[in-house]
């Protein structure tokens, strides 16, 4: 059991490692370090400048309907007055006092409008005909199918949101150690005596840093650091792609502003025919951005061990292009509903790599056979970034052993034979397998202009 003289190791500065560190310690934890091979008081969680984790993105969808699974549907409408008071808080912040980010005074967590906030648990089905009008303004030659509009939603600014969270851990005495540095080469395991624990971990430069606690939060890289949590969570790309609209068309701009244009997803098709998939309002600098989860691939390196690695443009063996089946699908809907962009053509791609669970719930426990030594704080499954500014709270009570009502939907948990498990039973010899895959030139980002 930890205790706030407890030192804690948190592998990973993502949403994840960010919330939980920032929880301890206003939790009177005192010694916590974050480690991360990622310079992020460089980098600023700029994807496009060398930051590959799933929270290092220019947006994320904040959604609020969950369906029967009220508990996340409560804990998103907590969350959204947080978001809401960060930004109030940094609105009305002096300069010296913001975190020395590009733009730092311009972050805007949420874009959604305040209405109904307290009867969100109640899905705002599409019968507004005011709300009908605008979606067909929007996406005329999509809205011949049925759906729901989550007016409580929006989009979180994720890489400023990041920043922002790791200024207010290092507020609260939280630790980081970034870059390489902060890259780790293993779990450092004490196997002496009837109980193995881990006692730290070892970084890339050779030094070994102890610990009462290693908490592993590396997203899609969990598994890697922890063979173990092979059957438990599972590394799964989607496909990202932009359109850059040029300055001089502000016509386009103001088309897909975020007052003018909302988050939407989208899913049509059985078999291989499936496309789930979505899209963002433009950012500040003219970025759409176009989302694929139709078929998730894996990256299989390691036959014996059936881990799936992630493959990023900034992995030793970089990659910068993407399925071409997704590629090929994004094009086809995108070119039915948005015929305007079809001139612009995609002009940058990225794999998204997911942390799924065999169930989509998260993965916050110990890990069996370390003597509570070692923590696992991941599976997001495509759903956490929101949680950000609460995540971590529930992390602490599972930490301290206090129930609540995630601990049993959270716990330690393997894939069963026989079933389907999200996916993860496929393993290296399923189709998904990003080796198997033909995948897209640079020709292909183009649309046709027949």
């Amino acid at each position: 059991m930890i205790s706030p003289d407890s030192s804690i190791i948190i592998v990973g500065g993502g949403v994840f490692g960010l919330s939980t560190a920032l929880w301890l310690a206003r939790g009177g934890y005192k010694n916590i370090t974050i480690f991360d091979r990622c310079a992020f008081d460089k980098t600023f969680y700029d994807p496009s400048n060398g930051c590959d984790g799933a929270s290092a993105d220019i947006n994320k969808v904040f959604r609020m309907a969950y369906r029967e699974k009220l508990d996340y549907q409560d804990m998103a409408i907590e969350c959204r007055d947080i978001w809401l008071s960060w930004n109030k808080a940094i609105a009305e912040s002096d300069p010296s006092n913001l975190p020395p980010a590009p733009e730092s005074r311009k972050m805007q967590f949420v874009k959604v409008r305040y209405l109904e906030r307290r009867t969100a648990r109640r899905q705002n089905w599409l019968i507004s005909h005011r709300a009908i009008l605008k979606m067909k303004s929007v996406c005329a030659r999509l809205i011949r199918t049925n759906g729901f509009i989550d007016i409580n939603a929006g989009i979180t600014i994720a890489d400023k949101a990041c920043v922002y969270a790791r200024h207010l851990c290092v507020q609260a005495g939280v630790n980081f150690v970034l870059g390489e540095h902060g890259k780790l080469q293993h779990l450092v395991v004490d196997n002496q005596g009837a109980k193995k624990r881990v006692i730290g971990i070892k970084t890339c430069d050779g030094k070994t840093h102890f610990a009462d606690l290693v908490i592993v939060a590396a997203g899609s890289w969990s598994a890697s650091v922890i063979p173990e949590a092979r059957r438990t969570v599972e590394a799964t790309a989607g496909v990202v792609m932009f359109i850059d609209i040029p300055k001089e068309r502000q016509d386009v701009r103001r088309r897909f502003h975020p007052d003018n244009y909302p988050v939407w997803s989208y899913r049509r098709g059985t078999g291989d025919d499936y496309y789930q998939g979505g899209s963002f309002p433009i950012s500040r600098d003219g970025r759409m951005k176009f989302g694929f989860r139709g078929r998730k691939n894996r990256n299989s390196t390691d036959k014996t061990r059936r881990i799936s690695t992630p493959r990023t443009k900034y992995s030793n063996d970089p990659i910068d292009t993407v399925p071409l089946y997704a590629l090929s699908r994004m094009k086809k809907v995108i070119a039915q509903g948005f015929p305007e962009l079809v001139e612009f053509g995609f002009t940058d791609s990225r794999l998204c790599w997911y942390t799924d669970s065999i169930d989509n719930e998260y993965v916050i426990d110990d890990v069996p056979g370390y003597s509570d030594s070692l923590f696992i704080c991941t599976g997001g499954s495509g759903h956490a970034f929101k949680f950000l500014p609460i995540l971590g709270r529930h992390v602490k009570t599972q930490l301290e052993r206090i129930p609540d009502q995630f601990t049993t939907a959270w716990n330690w948990r393997v894939a069963e034979e026989g079933k389907d498990n999200n996916g993860l039973s496929e393993g290296e010899e399923g189709h998904r397998v990003l080796a198997k895959v033909e995948m897209a030139t640079r020709a292909d980002f183009k649309f046709s202009q027949d």
